[in-house]
């Protein structure tokens, strides 16, 4: 793994550079949109009360307040400019995770995950997406004992983080167990992961005490299903946005293809897609967000829904495919830990994709530098158009005449 000082001289620079330009951005969105919008308004609210001494707690935010404590000392009232702090050391911690896997494209890997279209929208308003996920990378980059520290963090900014703390220590475990000596190796690992089992035990109580539920507020909107074809959608989500290097694979993903589990996936992607697939209130209501006009034009269609089985199929034969240099056990955990946070989500939203996207793009060899140059450019190019609608193009709903609704992911 790169060191910090070798991070610091070959990718400060650049990391000033991602700053200074996320700030500029931020500014044109405090020009244009200078009060609160959508979920800002509950997390801007909520620091301006701790701002002004007041610790009570807004019942309609859900995720805990680590973002809202970090922006007290500088940020209080204009919270927008924390991500920029925090999103050259996003770049920085990106860079030192992928060089955990290869140093191939490191840089121009990291600024691609960077510049994914939703994270890079929603780091310019006051969301808890870009501290979370620099909590995070974080914490798969340290030895466990302050691993578990940063992970207790990220947990503080956002519950479902715990799917990753346990793919960390999972890791650790099964990477440290002898085939010679199972049980002896086992239980030589477990003193190194005591603080992980801490902070399940801490986890457990807090839903425990919460009542069972995850989430801190509006609780009835955010019910668990079994919501299956949310890891499908993030697997379509995953190759859409690397399709630079999907296509020069295409033949290596067809043979890829060619064997028994696909047969099965045939017959269980349609299957999945049409019986587990659930449709959020906010879904159905709020024509602000991207996933609205994907449900209303095709999943809400049942044709259509099953045809993106062959998608899906391609999709997944790429991901596995890229993947393969990986161990098998560890695949085998992302896949779980990333489905253990997506299908009990009821809500089809594209920034519960970014953490697991990040890790899996993070993760894999680059193709070519050339693809990757591709995908930052397409990245780029996704993120303006989307941005550009949020800032130039408002509407108004007929029922709040006035108010100037705008398009987000």
């Amino acid at each position: 793994m790169i060191c910090l000082k070798e991070l610091l001289t070959d990718y400060g620079p650049a990391s000033i550079f991602i700053g200074f330009v996320h700030y500029n951005l931020v500014s044109i969105v405090y020009n244009i949109v200078p009060d609160g919008y959508m979920d800002e308004i509950f997390h801007i609210g909520q620091t301006r009360r701790y701002c002004q001494g007041n610790y009570s707690w807004d019942p309609m935010i859900t995720t805990p307040p680590g973002l809202y404590v970090l922006a007290i000392p500088l940020f209080c009232g204009r919270e927008r400019y924390l991500n920029s702090l925090l999103y050259p050391l996003l770049f920085l911690a990106a860079c030192r995770f992928r060089s955990r896997f290869t140093r191939s494209s490191l840089g121009l890997s990291s600024l691609s995950v960077i510049c994914l279209p939703v994270l890079l929208h929603s780091s310019l308003l006051f969301y808890t997406d870009p501290l979370s996920l620099l909590l995070t990378l974080l914490s798969f980059s340290l030895p466990p004992l302050p691993s578990s520290f940063f992970f207790l963090l990220s947990l503080s900014v956002r519950q479902t983080n715990i799917g990753w703390a346990f793919l960390y220590a999972s890791s650790v475990l099964i990477s440290s167990i002898s085939p010679s000596s199972i049980i002896r190796s086992s239980l030589s690992v477990l003193p190194t992961l005591s603080p992980f089992v801490l902070l399940a035990i801490t986890f457990l109580s807090f839903l425990y005490i919460n009542g069972g539920s995850i989430v801190l507020g509006d609780a009835s909107a955010h019910k668990p299903v079994v919501h299956l074809s949310q890891p499908l959608l993030f697997v379509l989500f995953s190759s859409l946005h690397t399709w630079p290097h999907v296509l020069p694979l295409l033949p290596s993903i067809a043979s890829h293809s060619i064997r028994p589990s696909s047969v099965i996936l045939i017959f269980i992607l349609p299957f999945t897609l049409y019986s587990f697939y659930y449709t959020h209130p906010y879904l159905l209501a709020d024509n602000r967000h991207i996933p609205f006009y994907i449900h209303r034009i095709v999943l809400s269609n049942y044709f259509f829904r099953l045809l993106l089985s062959i998608p899906i199929l391609i999709s997944i034969s790429f991901l596995s495919f890229i993947s393969s240099s990986s161990p098998r056990y560890l695949r085998l955990l992302f896949l779980l830990s990333t489905s253990i946070i997506l299908v009990p989500a009821h809500l089809i939203e594209f920034r519960y994709f970014i953490t697991p996207f990040a890790i899996w793009r993070l993760s894999i060899p680059s193709p070519s530098i050339f693809s990757s140059l591709i995908e930052l450019f397409s990245n780029l190019i996704i993120f303006s158009c989307v941005f550009s609608l949020f800032l130039f193009k408002p509407f108004e709903w007929p029922h709040e005449a006035g108010v100037l609704q705008r398009f987000m992911w």
